[in-house]
């Protein structure tokens, strides 16, 4: 990396650390519905911030990990294309698909300890996501991935772990426990379904404390162990419907019911099957669509964006529109400079300059 990038991508670095540091034990629920052909990851974001962007993330990107200047960075160009919900700003999504039908989401985990130093190039928590989304089409290979790089060990005190799911139907839990990789998967992965406690004693609580039938039963506690039994009952419960649109509505219905009351602000339905994803806000509770098969993935393209709050054609689709550096300017000096975020960790918009430069850094291979 030349000097100057360097010097930027510390400055970032640390910024991020600042803005992860303040916020404690925010809680997100996710889940996996399987039948037959059809598969749907549901996703909650409980956080205090609904704002973000979707982002249309091209193939062929060359790419550099966003670390401190003493540490290696990892280096690639992407495979494939992707769409990601992003609030940071570009390259550091909450989750996303791509093209082959990985889906990567993450949620808080207190107790999560990241691998310590070793000859393997880094990565943040957040770009881990889109490095995976640009890489890789199974959850084997995602997997695989932590022989390539490495999580970076840093001071910052956010700590989260990972649902992975693909267009097989394999999916698994990645959880960062004492320096290294923990994998449920398989017959490993007997509820597919992670909250906010290590997927392993959620398991353990959910044998202890079965469920009674009936995925329609009310529901009154929102701790991370009651989330993740109701998402994992739920999930077992699911039987494909003869018409598409009522597994979306069965999807959401299941999010309702884990929701955290105003603190959930973005749910979100990844159709695996069909590379179609559904969203809604607390905001905007319209549900709007996202369809592969109507973006333009090009790299020579600048990238493509549309607020996650926009409204939806009375179809439900969203128009993307050019994300030049001068709007994602416009929106990361608006998220910084909210005054709920000021109040948690300080005045953060020093950090634009240095983003909005280290990204001009990303070149099209293609070119």
């Amino acid at each position: 990396m030349p000097p100057i990038m360097r010097r930027l991508a510390v400055i970032f670095v640390a910024g991020f650390i600042c803005i992860c540091g303040g916020l404690r034990t925010f809680a997100c629920t996710t889940f996996v519905l399987q039948g037959g052909d059809r598969i749907y990851l549901g996703r909650n974001l409980d956080w205090g911030w609904e704002d973000g962007l979707v982002l249309v993330n091209a193939r062929h990107v060359r790419k550099i990990a966003f670390v401190a200047p003493d540490h290696v960075p990892a280096k690639w160009t992407s495979k494939y294309e992707s769409v990601t919900f992003n609030q940071f700003g570009r390259e550091l999504p909450f989750g996303g698909m791509n093209e082959a039908g990985l889906v990567v989401e993450n949620m808080w985990l207190d107790g999560t300890q990241y691998p310590p130093a070793d000859a393997r190039p880094e990565i943040n928590m957040l770009q881990w996501i889109q490095y995976q989304l640009d890489n890789y089409s199974t959850v084997a290979e995602v997997v695989g991935s932590d022989q390539q790089i490495r999580l970076e060990n840093t001071a910052v005190r956010a700590r989260i772990h990972y649902l992975v799911c693909d267009a097989q139907g394999d999916c698994a839990t990645i959880e960062f426990l004492n320096g290294a990789m923990r994998v449920h998967r398989g017959g490993d992965l007997p509820y597919r379904a992670l909250a906010n406690d290590t997927y392993e004693r959620a398991t353990a609580y959910l044998r202890a404390h079965p469920p009674r039938k009936g995925a329609a039963q009310p529901f009154f506690r929102t701790g991370s162990l009651a989330r993740f039994c109701r998402a994992a009952a739920r999930a077992n419960e699911f039987k494909p419907a003869k018409i598409p649109a009522q597994d979306l509505d069965y999807a959401f219905d299941t999010l309702s019911q884990v929701r955290q009351g105003k603190f959930t602000v973005w749910q979100i339905v990844y159709d695996i099957s069909t590379r179609q994803i559904h969203f809604r806000t607390r905001s905007n509770p319209q549900k709007r669509q996202v369809d592969f098969k109507t973006l333009d993935f090009a790299c020579t393209r600048p990238t493509q964006y549309v607020d996650i709050q926009a409204n939806a054609s009375s179809s439900g689709v969203l128009e993307f529109h050019e994300l030049s550096e001068a709007e994602h300017q416009k929106y990361v000096e608006h998220f910084f400079a909210q005054k709920s975020l000021k109040r948690t960790v300080g005045d953060m918009t020093s950090m634009v300059k240095p983003l909005l430069l280290t990204l001009r850094g990303y070149t099209c291979a293609d070119q």
